[in-house]
């Protein structure tokens, strides 16, 4: 653990050096603070659009990031050949890959913090107190790095074994198709046809229920969340994402590295 924690410590530093990392970071908080200047055109809805502008381009713009330097920097290392040297030391490809997965978590955690801080001083400078600063916010933004969690786990899964162009395609898509899917599972549930029903449980394992971990519209609505039901959820992302890493290293460790 301790060699896949200082893997982990150099992926931070490396991603911490990307230009698109900051890139992102700054259209985030342009749209955030330019969601103060929009709210003034509407009448009593000012709130709930700071609120969903700052939530929604925090997801958007920390996905991006997630999927895109973790492609990249996974990626960098194969293609260049700079995780020969690591390989090469007493270092397991298990090892390699979670200390990636962990690095670019935490490069996706700080992103997250900025992006809160800046959605509160917006929040905080329309309203004038902090009321808003209940379970609802801390679930909204708490739940988001377990989506990034996920997002991660793609990148380096798809990374692991196929091009960058590739592996962006095929993560972005499965992210997209979950959350379609939380949005039409429970029409088709409803469905009389069985095979749908059935159909719906494969998915289910093969998909990430995106929609269970976006709590966006309690921070838009004020409406409180239950701890356990932040946690529960949180574990379920959490968990589907260490499956993700699970794969992930079985199918480094078959891979021909030459």
């Amino acid at each position: 653990m301790t060699r896949s924690l200082a893997i982990a410590g150099n992926t931070l530093r490396e991603a911490l050096r990307e230009r698109l990392l900051y890139n992102l970071v700054f259209f985030a908080v342009a749209v955030t603070v330019a969601s103060l200047t929009v709210s003034q055109l509407t009448l009593g809805e000012q709130f709930r659009i700071i609120a969903d502008v700052a939530a929604s381009s925090t997801q958007l713009f920390g996905l991006l990031i997630s999927v895109f330097l973790g492609v990249s920097l996974v990626a960098r290392d194969l293609d260049r050949r700079t995780c020969y040297a690591l390989l090469a030391r007493p270092v397991s490809r298990t090892e390699f890959v979670v200390g990636k997965f962990l690095g670019l978590l935490a490069t996706a955690g700080l992103n997250l913090l900025v992006m809160a801080a800046v959605s509160a001083l917006a929040l905080l400078s329309y309203r004038g107190d902090a009321s808003f600063l209940g379970s609802g916010y801390f679930a909204a933004f708490g739940l988001m790095l377990a989506q990034f969690a996920v997002a991660v786990a793609l990148a380096v899964l798809f990374a692991s074994f196929t091009t960058s162009t590739l592996a962006t395609i095929f993560t972005l898509s499965v992210l997209v198709s979950g959350f379609l899917f939380s949005e039409v599972r429970e029409f088709w549930l409803s469905a009389r046809q069985t095979e749908m029903k059935q159909f719906v449980r494969v998915l289910d394992v093969l998909l990430p229920n995106m929609g269970l971990l976006d709590a966006k519209e309690a921070l838009t609505y004020g409406d409180p969340v239950a701890l356990g039901s932040t946690l529960l959820r949180a574990a379920y992302g959490l968990g589907y994402a260490a499956v993700l890493m699970t794969l992930s290293a079985a199918v480094f460790s078959r891979k021909d590295i030459r």
